[in-house]
């Protein structure tokens, strides 16, 4: 077979190879490249490839990173459900902070909601369970088990601490505790119960009443006991009340606050709301509650843990701010408040720099007035800016008067001897309308101190006379 017989076998593209002149060419060239240098502008070779590198190897690390972080761990997969269960079984608010993934399922209303009942709802009879399973109705996916002293001033304590805490959540929960405390006392079987039914009427009202704010909450019902007996209902914004043979009127106490965190009061600046949302605690103190319920329904005032020091603090506050209404409710309770810490209840007694701060936040007389009604007797008699203040008063006859009471206030400290027999504490029990001086001389100033104190305190908040 010859060649021109053999079938051709094309090859894309040419071989060959290189010359000796194409290579001496070339290193010719990179000869007067570099020569010529200082002339052209290059790029440093190997340093772009070198880049490249590190950023693919630093984008598949960072894949690698992401990848790593969204895994979870074996707590965290479990369902959402059972989270939440062994979160309110444990009541370790901590659980909400350690990841983002517990964080997401715990910050919900219904879970604030739980822990704000079991932190201030008063089982008064927590060994008796006839209500335990419409109180677990509420607390879902809880089974309710009643909290004793220590525990509850703890959960309290955290509650409290927790910047999802305010008003209308505490409100809200409010009546959860009243229809608790109704469920278990009133309308319960005995021997926990007296067994009250009201008619179909009587609950359409009262479940419309209750929805309603709990500062407006005054209201009674009519009905019958398990023996077929009258009894009549009272509710109001701190307490249950049940005529009842035994005992009269026989009281309930659905909420109590056993603490205020220190936490508490040095957070977030003291605004309006705030002021309020203490006020609305100190309500539920055992200092205001009804003196004639039964033993056995009072909490017990040692077991409270709230600081005087930081209820003089906010006194300080609200004179800054000028808030007379929540000032008189401070003074209230921390009058009423002193008999309860083991002292003696005539040796009660104010800052005296409260009522320095007032003159220097004021010339109205009225601020000082309201200290004054609190214990006249604090004031620093001898203080160069309380006598200032009175020499330069507009109201020459309170200036006038000031200046002669400071000089009575040592005999009248040594005598026990008064200018008003109570507070602000007596001032509630009297009411406001029936209220007067008990020394003569201060008539020359009362009708402006009533006007004062009336153009500014609302008349639809909840108080201590509840």
């Amino acid at each position: 077979m010859t060649d021109s017989d053999l079938t051709p076998i094309r090859v894309k593209g040419k071989r060959y190879k290189k010359s000796p002149l194409s290579t001496d060419k070339n290193a010719t060239q990179k000869g007067r490249t570099r020569s010529s240098d200082k002339n052209l502008p290059h790029r440093r070779s190997g340093r772009p490839i070198k880049k490249k590198c590190r950023e693919k190897i630093a984008s598949r690390g960072d894949k690698r990173v992401k990848v790593e972080s969204t895994k979870i761990c074996h707590l965290e997969a479990l369902p959402v459900e059972l989270i939440e269960k062994i979160f309110l079984d444990s009541l370790e608010l901590n659980l909400a902070r350690a990841s983002p993934r517990f964080g997401a399922i715990l910050s919900r209303k219904r879970v604030y909601k739980i822990l704000t009942f079991l932190a201030f709802f008063k089982d008064s009879i927590p060994k008796d369970n006839s209500a335990s399973e419409y109180i677990s109705n509420i607390l879902r996916p809880l089974e309710y088990v009643p909290l004793d002293i220590n525990a509850q001033k703890s959960l309290q304590n955290d509650v409290l601490s927790c910047r999802w805490f305010n008003l209308p959540l505490f409100k809200e929960c409010q009546r959860d505790m009243f229809y608790s405390t109704l469920q278990k006392f009133v309308f319960g079987p005995q021997p926990c119960g007296i067994g009250m039914v009201l008619d179909t009427l009587g609950e359409d009202i009262l479940n419309d009443h209750l929805n309603e704010d709990p500062v407006h909450w005054k209201m009674s019902f009519q009905g019958t006991d398990g023996w077929n007996k009258s009894r009549s209902l009272y509710i109001y914004p701190q307490r249950v009340a049940v005529t009842c043979d035994t005992f009269g009127i026989l009281h309930f106490f659905p909420m109590v606050v056993w603490t205020i965190p220190d936490k508490f009061f040095a957070g977030q600046s003291w605004t309006e709301e705030k002021f309020r949302l203490l006020h609305y605690l100190l309500v539920f103190t055992p200092y205001g509650l009804s003196p004639d319920a039964p033993e056995y329904l009072q909490p017990s005032p040692s077991s409270f843990d709230i600081s005087r020091d930081r209820i003089q603090d906010c006194i300080h506050y609200a004179i800054m701010e000028g808030n007379v209404w929540i000032l008189s409710e401070l003074l209230s309770w921390d009058e009423m408040a002193h008999p309860f810490r083991g002292r003696d209840p005539s040796g009660y007694g104010i800052r005296g720099e409260h009522f320095v701060t007032a003159v220097k936040r004021s010339e109205d007389p009225g601020l000082l007035q309201v200290l004054l009604r609190a214990h006249a007797e604090s004031i620093p008699y001898d203080d160069p800016d309380i006598t200032a203040w009175a020499l330069r008063q507009k109201n020459y006859e309170f200036g006038q008067w000031l200046l002669s009471y400071m000089i009575e206030v040592p005999a009248r400290r040594r005598d026990r001897h008064p200018l008003f027999s109570g507070g602000w504490a007596r001032r509630h029990a009297r009411s406001s309308r029936h209220d007067f001086p008990d020394d003569p001389g201060c008539y020359i100033w009362w009708a402006d101190f009533e006007k004062y104190v009336r153009d500014r305190l609302p008349a639809d908040e909840m108080g201590w006379k509840c």
